[in-house]
């Protein structure tokens, strides 16, 4: 695209309307992530929502069909904000078991900064169930793909039809630490260096003697 092309679509007053819609979607989308981190998906009204995202009270219902739509949406895109956050981070890194261990460590750091994205995913298996299934779709697809391409780089001795079950057992280590993470006194206490040291022991050497 020219340079001229891209000026003339930045300001182009048929996209500027749709542009701002989207940022003001993202922004109630992250607002009501904020509430529920906070107070629960139950008690996330429209209008803490609304007044969260600092826009009027009806709003919400321009951008979406009703507050369960929105609540349906906040758990797919904080998970797509967390598999960026982790991907940037591991992306100049080689394949192998320093990638697979700083992708853990990053999974943690994301969950630092933000904490709302713990309760968003606990409690949407009830409150927001659609949106539970599609994350957890997406989260063991591009586990499993990770893990794939570990095997074909040759640093993963599981056969390939382990790796969904792969996929599933490391996932599953990651949503119980970061209940561990947040559970903690106080929480987001736990050492994240201790974690990330026994995440690395645990896919090298194992943690029996033989």
């Amino acid at each position: 695209m020219s340079r001229d092309s891209a000026e003339l679509l930045s300001t182009s007053p048929e996209l500027a309307p749709r542009r701002k819609s989207d940022l003001t979607r993202e922004r109630l989308i992250l607002a009501a992530a904020k509430v529920v981190g906070r107070l629960g998906y139950d008690k996330a009204s429209s209008a803490r929502i609304a007044q969260e995202a600092g826009i009027a009270a009806g709003g919400l219902y321009y951008h979406f069909e009703n507050r369960q739509a929105l609540l349906e949406e906040l758990l797919p895109t904080l998970g797509k904000h967390m598999v960026a956050f982790v991907v940037e981070r591991i992306a100049p890194m080689s394949w192998g078991l320093d990638r697979e261990v700083a992708g853990f460590r990053a999974y943690l750091e994301y969950l630092a900064d933000n904490p709302e994205f713990y309760r968003v995913f606990t409690e949407a298996r009830v409150y927001a169930p659609a949106a539970y299934a599609r994350n957890f779709a997406a989260t063991l697809r591009d586990f499993e793909g990770a893990l794939r391409a570990q095997r074909r780089h040759g640093f993963l001795k599981a056969r390939e039809e382990d790796l969904p079950l792969a996929a599933h057992f490391l996932t599953g280590i990651r949503n119980y630490v970061s209940q561990m993470y947040f559970d903690a006194n106080p929480p987001r206490s736990m050492n994240v260096d201790d974690a990330v040291n026994l995440y690395r022991q645990l896919l090298s050497e194992g943690l029996f003697r033989t």
